[in-house]
């Protein structure tokens, strides 16, 4: 790029002669002008530096559009028409964008519709509401075997625990378990978590009637831990049913609440402070603090952004990682388990393979945390925030768990 001034008057003075749309006028030195008479120097940077030094304008403060204005100014009256053509071009491919996400929409919905029953009868057959009419399909099939004396045993087989033991009811554990087998989701889920999500019941994935987002829902059966029997997670994406890189425009959590002393987010520390000036100078109170520990249900909190100002680069960049990873994670629910919870649980879709996305890696890999992932996500002991979940800013309270 010319980076001086007679150079940039080089520059003008080439787009001036192209300008001119002359023939032998256009070849520099009296030339012959051939082929290439009417070209010009695409180095339009360095015009459109002049431009500003000209009028005095700091190069640091023109945004897109005043640069824009800049190149269209400079470039020769016909190719302006037919860069404006350009632009209608692809006005209209965009109306055609805009109108495939509509039928894609429609497309997703149709069929979103055709799985509805089907997850209705997984969650049926989970939660036990199948368990006679599946006993008596293998009872059946069993008494019209081959006779080995074996029949009539399968049903009984089917519905008591081990041993003689209580009876089974549906599939124990079978969320949590499928969230198990699915490391991008195991890494946040804590041994104090598991036993509140083995009474999760059903996991959905609703998306939005434009097709510009979408809504996790986890439903729980009553439980020890809070009250909710729907927690959700909304993300909204324009570009969702795009091949583009996905635009993450907002994301909603909802607010857990926690029966009195069981919240899993944060834990309350008690302190012995002693007062150093005042009145009460030497006394010694106990100051009640909540400290942040890891859980999966940090996911249904999404972190906030903070001011720009109050963060450097490094630290932007780990809060911009860490909405990523989020997101990968919240993919993980949507284009894995959900759809295929049956192969989760049982293992099946590891033998599938599955990808990482990129800037993930799986726990334990060389890279994770120091030097991986960043620090807000990196997790282990020390009271640090767990996968995707960044701890809040620094200089602002934990925010106290909702307790009913």
């Amino acid at each position: 790029m010319p980076d001086s001034d007679g150079r940039v008057d080089d520059v003008a003075e080439a787009l001036a002669r192209a300008n001119l749309g002359g023939g032998s006028g256009g070849a520099a030195g009296g030339a012959n002008p051939g082929a290439n008479a009417n070209a010009f120097n695409f180095n339009l940077g360095a015009a459109a530096a002049a431009g500003d030094s000209d009028d005095g304008r700091d190069d640091d403060s023109d945004d897109d559009d005043d640069d824009d204005d800049d190149l269209m100014q400079i470039l020769p009256p016909q190719v302006v028409r037919r860069v404006e053509r350009l632009r209608d071009i692809n006005t209209e491919r965009e109306a055609i964008v805009a109108e495939y996400q509509k039928e894609r929409a429609a497309l997703e919905r149709r069929f979103a519709a055709r799985y509805a029953p089907l997850y209705g009868a997984r969650a049926d057959v989970i939660a036990g509401k199948m368990d006679g009419e599946i006993d008596a399909e293998a009872e059946a099939e069993a008494e019209g075997g081959d006779g080995d004396g074996n029949g009539g045993s399968g049903g009984e087989r089917g519905t008591a625990g081990p041993e003689g033991g209580e009876e089974i009811v549906g599939i124990p554990q079978f969320w949590v378990c499928a969230m198990g087998h699915m490391q991008a989701v195991a890494e946040l889920v804590t041994e104090t978590d598991v036993d509140c999500l083995e009474s999760l019941t059903d996991v959905r994935c609703t998306d939005d009637e434009d097709g510009e987002g979408f809504t996790l829902e986890f439903h729980f059966a009553p439980n020890d831990y809070f009250s909710n029997k729907v927690l959700t997670k909304k993300y909204t994406i324009p570009n969702l049913l795009l091949d583009d890189e996905p635009i993450l425009k907002d994301v909603d959590g909802c607010d857990i609440d926690w029966k009195a002393g069981m919240c899993l987010t944060h834990r309350e520390v008690k302190k012995k402070q002693r007062a150093k000036a005042g009145k009460n100078a030497g006394k010694i109170r106990t100051v009640v603090r909540k400290e942040r520990q890891d859980s999966f249900f940090h996911f249904f909190i999404p972190p906030k952004i903070p001011s720009m100002d109050q963060m450097d680069e490094e630290e932007a960049d780990a809060v911009e990682q860490a909405f990523d990873m989020d997101y990968d994670v919240a993919q993980a629910f949507r284009s894995h388990i959900v759809p295929k919870a049956a192969l989760w649980f049982t293992g099946e879709a590891l033998d599938e393979g599955f990808d990482m996305p990129e800037g993930m890696e799986w726990p334990g890999e060389e890279g994770a945390g120091e030097g991986g992932a960043p620090a807000a996500a990196a997790g282990g002991e020390g009271g640090g925030a767990r996968g995707p979940f960044p701890p809040p800013v620094a200089g602002e309270e934990n925010p106290e768990c909702q307790q009913s």
